[in-house]
This record gives C-alpha cells, sequence and structure tokens, in this order.
C-alpha cells in the first residue's frame, strides 16, 4: 500500500474525460477529480488518509485505493455517486491530482499537459456549495472554519458505509 502521497493542483485543456483518466491510470496509482468541488489541500489529505485506513483495516467498498479516496473526496457512499460528484468531466480544466506511491508528480503532469497551479484547490464559498453544503450548514460555523464542514462529511463516510 502507498504511504507517499503527493497532491497537486494544476489546470489544463478540457478534454475527454475516459481518455484523461486512461491516460492517468498508465502512469500509476494516480486519480484525478475535478478541482471545482476541492476545497482545500486538507478536504484531499483527509480523504487519502481515510482511504488508506480503509484498505489497511479491509473496511474499503472500492477494489482500489485511488476510487476507495474518491469515495471519501465526495463524502458519498456510494462509488457511482462519488465518482458523478467529484470525477472530471468534459468541461474540466481545474485539476486535482494525487499520486498515490513513488510516481514522479512532474512527469505526471507532463504526461498529463497539465500546469502546476495550487490555487485551484483553495476553498472557495461557491465550492462549499456545490460540494453540497447547505446554507444552514455554512451558518453554523465562521466562514474562516466552514471548510472544516467538507472535512466532517469526508470522516462521516465511514459511519456510511
Amino acid at each position: 500500500m502507498a504511504s507517499v502521497v503527493e497532491i497537486l493542483g494544476a489546470y489544463g485543456p478540457a478534454w475527454n474525460p475516459e481518455a484523461r483518466l486512461a491516460v492517468a491510470g498508465s502512469l500509476g496509482d494516480v486519480q484525478l477529480l475535478d478541482a471545482r468541488l476541492v476545497c482545500g489541500r486538507d478536504h484531499l489529505v483527509a480523504a487519502a488518509e481515510h482511504a488508506e485506513r480503509a484498505m489497511r483495516e479491509h473496511t474499503n467498498v472500492a477494489r482500489s485505493l485511488a476510487v476507495e479516496f474518491v469515495v471519501y473526496a465526495s463524502g458519498e457512499r456510494q462509488i457511482a455517486d462519488a465518482l458523478a460528484k467529484m470525477g472530471v468531466r468534459d468541461d474540466t480544466t481545474q485539476f486535482a491530482v494525487v499520486v498515490f506511491g513513488g510516481e514522479d508528480p512532474a512527469d505526471v503532469l507532463r504526461s498529463l499537459s497539465f500546469t502546476r497551479d495550487h490555487a485551484v484547490l483553495e476553498s472557495s464559498p461557491a465550492k462549499l456549495r456545490a460540494f453540497g453544503l447547505t446554507d444552514a450548514e455554512l451558518a453554523s460555523v465562521p466562514p474562516e472554519r466552514a471548510a472544516d464542514l467538507v472535512l466532517e462529511r469526508v470522516a462521516l463516510v465511514d459511519l456510511l458505509k
């Protein structure tokens, strides 16, 4: 199991998602997410930690670490729902690139024709709403702690499984 996880923000041209994911898959244990729903680097770090633990403890719902990661990152229980929510689309130009294992992140970005830009991972009120947080949930915490609600959703996946 991978213990090294590299999390990168990047942008690149919109392209066929299946073809892009095939390229990513050929590079090793690499997962791509639509960064329009990523609410900070901590969001992805927490999802990776939960996914690795689930695989280690055999409580995973997915066969691969990369897909288990998407389940946690999405805050959804079902793999199909998780992929529909966080997966790349035809119009995705902002990406979260997660490299599990020893692949060189620079090589991964180059192979995918991506340019590194960690700003695409930053949280915003629009991203929090797109992720599925309600106005009532957002009003329950100070604005500077709103991204913590996403971390709560990541952690709740364990209870939903």
